[in-house]
Order: structure tokens, then C-alpha cells, then sequence
């Protein structure tokens, strides 16, 4: 998969190094721009994803035995007897070149770790539209992407998306006990399937 910045991924790294929307600093655009390129020479972006049958409970959904207490996941699933799970990860080899960054070059560190969370959201997103959008049946259709740690979702259910999925096996995929993935530039989510009616 070619990736080339765009302007917005470009604004949305300068966002991640709270720079502020109303300054434009072109040494620092330049600095952003030398990192999405030089972040290509060592990702290694890889996903697992699978089709569930979703149970419906009072404030939460269960997925292949994994309950998932959250109200806004239940919302977000209301018209779904389906899902999807999806785990993604740029690889080890971005936080150690991230690191070494850091340690040489504060900016240049800031700004490669921005761009890494950026490149992985990217990623996920091309992933759905080139692989998860396609295989939907007829009169269906996606709901938006809902990560762990957003709203009322414990960071809890990347350890079971990460489980479900055998993503650790497949993608090398972890998670630590303070409930941190490994490699840290990843993405763990869940996607809806509404019936669209006629």
C-alpha cells in the first residue's frame, strides 16, 4: 500500500504535537513532512480482522464470550446483530526508530511519534475501505469505528479483541498489564453492521 501524506494527515500530526491551528511555521511542516518519509523506510503495517455475532445486554454487547460493559458501544451496535473486530499495527521496528529518535532530536522525535499515530490511523482506515467495506452482503452497512478508550469503553477490551482475534500469534500484537499495546502504534477496534432497510 503507497502512502503519501496529504495536507489533512499533515495538519492532524501538527495537532497530535499540540502545535496550535493558527501558527504556520514552514520549518516545522518541513520537519513533519521528513518524518512521514522517513517513517515509510521501517513500517511494517499489518491487520487481522474477523466477522462476529454480536450479543445485545443491558449497558453492554458480548462478543465470543467477552463482555464488554460500555453504553456507548451498545448505542453504537443497537440495529447490528454483527461486527466487526479489527487489530492493526505499524511493528516493533517504529517505537525503537521513534526512541532513538527522541533521544537524538527532541522535534525530530516529537514529530515521528506524531506521524506514527497518524500513519496508523491512516492505515486502518484504507484497510476498511479496501478490505472490510467489500465484503458486506447486500443491505448492509458499516458503522463508524469504535476503539477501547473511547467514551465509556474500558481499555480492558484490547485484551480481548487482541484474544478473539489470535492477534498475537498473527500480528505479534500484546498488550502489558498497564494495558498498553505493544508494538505501541497500534489500533484495536470494533465496527458495526446495520441492516439497511428498504
Amino acid at each position: 500500500m503507497n502512502f503519501t501524506p496529504t495536507d489533512k494527515l499533515i495538519t492532524d500530526a501538527l495537532r497530535y504535537m499540540r502545535v496550535p491551528p493558527t501558527v504556520h511555521d514552514d520549518e516545522l511542516i518541513q520537519t513533519v513532512r521528513d518524518a512521514f518519509t522517513r517513517l515509510e523506510n521501517f513500517v511494517t503495517p499489518r491487520c487481522v480482522w474477523g466477522r462476529f455475532h454480536i450479543v445485545h445486554f443491558d449497558g453492554g454487547i458480548e462478543i465470543e464470550g467477552a463482555y464488554l460493559y460500555s453504553n456507548n458501544i451498545a448505542r453504537l451496535t443497537q440495529r447490528s446483530d454483527e461486527c466487526y473486530l479489527l487489530a492493526a499495527t505499524l511493528g516493533q521496528e517504529v517505537d525503537r526508530q521513534i526512541s532513538i529518535a527522541q533521544q537524538k532530536n527532541m522535534l525530530d522525535g516529537m514529530a515521528l511519534d506524531a506521524c506514527a499515530s497518524v500513519r496508523i490511523d491512516a492505515f486502518i482506515d484504507q484497510f476498511i475501505i479496501e478490505n472490510v467495506k467489500p465484503s458486506l452482503h447486500e443491505g448492509e452497512k458499516l458503522t463508524q469505528r469504535f476503539s477501547p478508550g473511547y467514551g465509556d469503553l474500558s481499555m480492558n477490551a484490547i485484551e480481548d479483541i487482541i484474544t478473539i482475534l489470535n492477534a498475537q500469534k498473527r500480528i505479534g500484537l500484546s498488550v502489558t498489564r498497564s494495558l498498553m499495546m505493544s508494538p505501541i502504534k497500534s489500533v484495536t477496534a470494533i465496527i458495526g453492521i446495520n441492516k439497511t432497510t428498504t
